[in-house]
């Protein structure tokens, strides 16, 4: 702001050229407010990191001695008083401005006023110079009526009003309220009253008025009484503005237009220095894809882009060169070209396999050979090569566009709708993610007139593995805007068992799929699929599963296998409920019909048969009941401790004692009451039987459920937990237990309530 006052103090203020300096003044003014906000984007291109290794001796370990200094905290909050000194400065000259405004309205309003043309003239009675304010002119009613102002005074103040300088005067009014703490801004002001003075002059002089007699009559205006006594409100323009010497010496000097075209070219190197100097450079480093260009020269080294590597390094030299690209962008645009000795072409096969393994398909290989032949010298550069991501995709997006031109039924399409998905189930059309119910309002604002003339494509991409459930639901969407054809890219498709087919007739109903793999499920595992994603999106605080799909859950996740496991979503847990309203009166009165019923089977002694899915409800219930209900409900049954599992019998020993057992107490007439056809070799029915072994053997005894999985369903029933001794939540023993697998757990029941014991010593059991 300070350069523009300074060019416009030295070359423009004492020129003529007066509307010229009105349209920069006020122009200067925003500029210092925009230039500063200017950012200038440069983009630069991110150079691959060398990887670097440094080997530091340290001779002899130093004590380090921490240095502690005291940061004293300043007991005054400078910020908040600035900020108050502020506030008051604007309060101080807002409420100046106001007051201005207040007394310009209560004039106009408060005297009498006469109309001529567009301009209103209103006579006062106090004794104040001629002053404009917008439309209005105020003028002393007395000397009006007898006609003692002169006719170049009226001119003067009509200038002002047609030209409507009071707008510049209000602009750098309430730019003063707001920056009331900067000097410049008053020097603006003052030069802008000052250039409306010189506009006005220049008015009235045109109109052939005698220079020196105008003169007099401006001075007129400044020897009557003092100058506060005919001070007028400081928004509106008098005509006895100070620095009269200056207005005396503008209305003398003519600007030539040469002198004109110098001082508005002269503009032009400021203007640059001013961006220069004080706009913003915004620095972005963007990567661009870069071809991998290898040479297998004849002796079997290899060069990447030029440089030697080894085999060994060619994966991570490659990854390198192409820095912060995902999987999905490494597969479907970086290209890579192998040029080879033909006494080296056994080297391809491994070349192909290193990139292969970090996600490079598109290869391509010749030899030199070849390319000798076909006059080729060096390597070809791909149609992606030096382009950002955002330049690929547009370009491989007109590329499928210009492939699709026709569908399935050769009727020309209009537009192809791109739709990505990310992380799985994350719906992302124009650069924006949207939900599925928002997905076809936002195709129609894009694309009205494909969707119109029924000439919409749509192409659906998966940056990781899709199941088959998301995409049915995209596309189904999709049909509603009667899109003609659907192609759907994934480097992994999980589809059911029962949908998959070989061969497929394309019809315009038909999906197309491009993809690496597909993972084909069963139904139930679908199903599993659907239910997990669905609690799982729900925080386990928050969880609550209805006991029907749980039962399905649990259901279909113990029957599959490892690897069904590894590819299905994790198992929803659910945390015991801590603060809840209690059982219902249905539970209630199971539980008290169950638990009396055990209470009196105990209290009377002897053998009792106790069913374990009675003790798992009574827990159940017990655990869901409020303080109040366990006070009033029957007690929890006392259950004695399990007895303990029989020892398994040593195998050779059982089928031994078997055997003579068999022996002893052989009929030797048993086969007397056979069916004699069978006895005679010749079978009486048709029946077939799997043999068993001769000898029984023991069952192996069941694996053991490791920690986690035991924690976890001893949370489900309202276990308490302990750590070392002290009482912890179940969420904290499952997560303790997910860290640290070599812990030992130990569970026992106490007053019907199971409480397990982690810790990091042998468990011992006497």
């Amino acid at each position: 702001m300070g350069i523009f006052l300074l060019f416009y103090k030295l070359l423009l203020e004492k020129e003529s050229m007066h509307q010229f300096k009105r349209f920069f003044l006020l122009t200067a003014v925003i500029a210092s407010f925009i230039i500063p906000q200017i950012v200038f984007t440069e983009y630069i291109e991110v150079e691959p990191t060398t990887v670097v290794t440094q080997v530091i001796s340290i001779n002899e370990p130093q004590e380090i001695q921490p240095v502690i200094q005291a940061i004293e905290k300043s007991p005054m909050n400078w910020s908040l008083i600035l900020w108050t000194i502020y506030g008051l400065g604007v309060a101080g000259f807002a409420l100046r401005f106001l007051i201005n405004l207040y007394k310009i309205w209560k004039r106009i309003h408060n005297n009498p006023r006469t109309k001529h043309s567009a301009i209103y003239r209103i006579l006062l009675i106090e004794q104040l110079p001629p002053h404009t304010f917008l439309r209005y002119i105020f003028l002393n009613k007395r000397k009006f009526e007898v006609n003692s102002i002169p006719n170049s005074v009226i001119k003067h103040e009509e200038t002002h009003a047609k030209e409507w300088h009071s707008l510049d005067v209000l602009f750098i009014e309430i730019l003063q309220v707001l920056f009331w703490f900067n000097p410049v801004i008053y020097a603006f002001k003052k030069s802008i009253k000052l250039n409306h003075e010189f506009l006005a002059d220049s008015a009235v002089l045109n109109g052939q008025e005698d220079h020196l007699n105008y003169q007099n009559t401006i001075l007129s205006y400044l020897s009557n009484d003092s100058f506060n006594t005919h001070q007028s409100v400081g928004i509106a323009n008098a005509i006895n503005y100070s620095s009269i010497k200056k207005r005396f010496i503008i209305m003398k000097k003519q600007t030539s237009k040469k002198g004109i075209a110098i001082r508005s070219l002269l503009l032009l190197p400021v203007l640059a220095l001013m961006l220069y100097g004080f706009s913003q450079k915004n620095v972005i480093a963007q990567n661009t894809i870069k071809d991998i260009n290898i040479e297998i020269t004849k002796t079997g080294d290899l060069l990447l882009n030029n440089k030697p590597v080894a085999l060994e390094n060619l994966s991570t030299e490659v990854l390198r060169t192409n820095q912060n690209f995902g999987p999905y962008i490494i597969k479907n645009y970086l290209t890579a070209h192998i040029l080879y000795d033909e006494n080296q072409y056994g080297l391809i096969d491994q070349v192909q396999t290193e990139l292969a393994a970090i996600g490079i398909f598109n290869i391509e290989h010749f030899s030199k050979r070849t390319a000798n032949i076909l006059g080729k010298h060096g390597f070809e550069t791909s149609e992606y090569h030096g382009k950002t991501v955002d330049e690929a995709q547009k370009i491989r997006r007109n590329n499928v566009f210009n492939e699709l031109k026709n569908n399935a039924n050769q009727e020309p399409l209009l537009e192809i709708v791109w739709i990505e998905i990310k992380n799985e189930d994350e719906i992302w059309f124009n650069n924006q993610q949207v939900l599925l119910t928002e997905l076809n309002e936002k195709i129609k604002s894009k694309f009205p007139l494909a969707i119109e003339n029924n000439k919409l494509a749509a192409q659906i991409y998966a940056t990781e593995i899709i199941n088959s459930v998301f995409t049915d639901a995209i596309t189904k969407e999709l049909r509603k805007l009667k899109t003609k054809s659907i192609t759907i890219f994934s480097d992994k498709y999980i589809m059911p068992k029962n949908e998959y087919e070989e061969t497929v007739e394309i019809t315009p109903e038909t999906v197309i799929l491009k993809t690496n793999d597909i993972i084909l499920q069963s139904n139930k595992i679908t199903k599993y699929n659907s239910l997990a994603k669905k609690y799982n999106a729900i925080p386990i605080e928050k969880r609550s599963i209805p006991l029907s799909d749980l039962r399905m859950l649990e259901s279909i996740y113990k029957n599959m296998t490892v690897e069904e496991r590894k590819s299905a979503q994790p198992f929803p847990e659910c945390l015991p409920k801590q603060n809840q309203d209690g059982a219902t009166k249905e539970q209630l009165s199971t539980y008290n019909k169950l638990a009396k019923s055990y209470n009196t089977m105990i209290s009377e002694g002897g053998n009792i048969r106790i069913l374990k899915a009675d003790v798992d409800q009574l827990t159940y219930i017990y655990g869901l009941m409020s303080e109040k209900q366990k006070v009033n409900a029957e007690p929890f049954p006392d259950f004695p401790e399990p007895p303990p599992a029989p020892k398994a019998p040593n195998t050779s020993e059982y089928a031994d004692s078997q055997i003579n057992e068999i022996i002893e107490n052989q009929d030797p007439y048993d086969h007397l009451n056979l069916d004699v056809k069978a006895l005679n070799g010749i079978p009486s029915n048709t029946q077939t039987f799997h043999s068993k072994p001769s000898s029984p053997v023991a069952p192996p005894p069941p694996t053991p459920p490791s920690p986690l999985d035991y924690a976890i369903s001893m949370a489900k029933k309202g276990a308490t937990f302990f750590y070392e001794g002290k009482e912890v939540s179940s969420d904290k023993a499952i997560d303790l237990l997910k860290k640290n697998k070599a812990l030992n757990i130990e569970s026992k029941k106490k007053n019907g309530k199971t409480e397990v014991r982690i810790s990091k010593e042998l468990v011992t059991i006497r």
